[in-house]
């Protein structure tokens, strides 16, 4: 039976694209009748201030990220030196991270510019990799790098380890789950553990497990309540839509809209009854557009031109890896785009 939770009293850890609630009425102004303001009147090279021309010149970023970080961290704009933000960036590509990784990282945390390396950064950055996270896990969730060692990323990594029972099996939770030392554990990281235990049925520390917990960490109970109610009033029945979440948990994550696209096609124009969702649950994850719709033309090809050779079932065709699928019947594909063969 499918147990629902009150209402939601949580907020995403991922809405990082606001301005800091601390901003300042000047500092918006400032931006607000400066170069940031308008997207269609960016700069081509930003000379805002020392940190946006390094950004800029040194480390690629394009007129659009640098106004991003300053929109982000506007403190960033008062500054007189680079020193701090260049010894920053130095480290991040000593430890290893990417162009694309140091981007991210930079654009999801800007307040990295503005931490010294030897008494914030690099404690942190050692810590971390120590515990086996490279730095494209790292850079997935930045705000790793700004929050304090001792009073909130060292006791967590304990209290993680004993719940998990070995540094290997952290690594791997916090590979899946990176938001597990960014969270609140006992409001939102706890709460969401016991729903995929007791409401979804997977068994804890297991991969399915992570993958579910992932899904939904920064998601409202009440949000999940409405989209499972959602998959309920489609035609799911309560136990079709647990082993659906059971065996694709990233469903969690998919929006109501595009899960009723995937439903309406599946059921009304390729014919699949709604039972079949699960035994092939990911079919519900797969993109109309550039997936199911493509490969169910080659399906109704195949089935009416090549009779004689045996075909895969309708959902098995859906799963196939790209790779598998432009082997065995990539020529079909392309002869039925040619045609402009498609669903009216």
């Amino acid at each position: 039976m499918v147990v629902f939770y009150p209402n939601c009293f949580l907020c995403s850890m991922r809405c990082f694209s606001s301005f800091p609630p601390t901003i300042s009425l000047q500092s918006l102004r400032f931006l607000q009748f400066s170069p940031l303001s308008s997207s269609s009147s960016f700069p081509s090279t930003p000379s805002l201030n020392v940190i946006s021309d390094f950004l800029t010149k040194e480390c690629g970023f394009s007129s659009y990220q640098v106004t991003t970080v300053m929109r982000r961290y506007p403190l960033l704009l008062k500054s007189k030196s680079d020193h701090t933000a260049r010894e920053a960036i130095h480290m991040l590509k000593d430890s290893g991270f990417t162009d694309n990784q140091l981007k991210s990282t930079i654009l999801r945390s800007p307040t990295i510019l503005s931490l010294t390396v030897d008494g914030n950064l690099m404690p942190k950055m050692e810590f971390l990799k120590s515990l086996g996270l490279a730095p494209q896990i790292i850079s997935r969730n930045s705000r790793l790098l700004t929050i304090s060692l001792e009073n909130s990323l060292g006791p967590k990594i304990t209290h993680l380890r004993n719940l998990f029972g070995s540094n290997v099996h952290l690594c791997r939770a916090l590979k899946m789950v990176p938001e597990l030392l960014t969270a609140d554990f006992e409001k939102q990281v706890k709460p969401k553990m016991e729903y995929v235990k007791n409401n979804i049925g997977v068994s804890e520390g297991s991969t399915a497990f992570l993958r579910a917990l992932n899904a939904i960490i920064s998601q409202s109970f009440e949000t999940l309540e409405k989209k499972i109610k959602h998959m309920a009033s489609l035609g799911l029945a309560e136990e079709e839509i647990l082993l659906i979440l059971k065996g694709n948990p990233i469903i969690l994550s998919c929006s109501t809209k595009k899960v009723k696209g995937n439903i309406d096609f599946l059921i009304y124009i390729a014919g699949l009854m709604p039972r079949i969702f699960a035994t092939y649950p990911v079919i519900l994850s797969y993109s109309v557009e550039k997936r199911l719709k493509p490969r169910y033309e080659v399906f109704k090809y195949l089935r009416t031109n090549q009779q004689s050779k045996p075909l895969p079932s309708l959902p098995t065709f859906f799963q196939l890896s790209e790779k598998e699928f432009l082997k065995r019947f990539g020529q079909y594909d392309t002869e039925i785009k040619s045609n402009d063969n498609t669903i009216s």
